[in-house]
């Protein structure tokens, strides 16, 4: 009888070790639209008019301190310059955390190029987050940037020529299921 219950008690957490396992990662998500954006005109009343749109999955591990990533985006107005995960409530800009792709020069070493339509994925360390200092942000510090993803104090955005504070833009949170 006793093993029974044994063998019993073994299957059962057999059956669940793959989600107790699975539960170290956190999802996220954020869809991208230009009225979402900010807009260089009057930061008060934001968006942008624009085609564009895009979505960003995040894979949060908490335990190997990285996040993978799939940033998707197409129709925007013009050639895409950088993207970035930025530090910063609803409709307000922040400074920029996390480099996603870049096509400028300014860019951190490294940092792949943005294409003007498709996806970009990666890995994002501690070694990827940028100094705010003028937000208490310190350089290479992953317990920040996680704590900004889990407080919804973050947002992605995609910038353009023709809008070089970004054309498409939404705000990061755990997707509902």
């Amino acid at each position: 009888m006793i093993r029974s219950i044994l063998a019993g008690s073994m299957l059962i957490a057999t059956a669940f070790a793959p989600q107790a396992m699975s539960a170290q990662t956190e999802q996220f998500r954020a869809v991208l639209s230009g009225f979402n954006e900010i807009g260089e005109l009057n930061a008060e009343s934001g968006a942008i008019f624009s085609a564009g749109h895009g979505s960003i999955e995040l894979s949060l591990d908490p335990s190997a301190q990285t996040i993978s990533y799939k940033l998707t985006y197409s129709n925007l107005s013009s050639a895409v310059t950088q993207a970035h995960i930025h530090f910063g409530k609803v409709h307000t800009p922040g400074g920029v955390m996390v480099f996603l792709c870049s096509n400028l020069p300014t860019a951190p070493a490294g940092t792949q190029a943005c294409p003007n339509s498709g996806t970009v994925t990666g890995t994002i360390s501690a070694s990827d987050i940028q100094a705010i200092t003028g937000q208490g942000i310190v350089a290479g510090v992953f317990a920040e940037l996680e704590d900004a993803i889990e407080s919804h104090t973050t947002y992605t955005n995609v910038h353009t020529t023709n809008f070089p504070s970004g054309e498409i833009r939404g705000e990061i949170a755990a997707p509902i299921f």
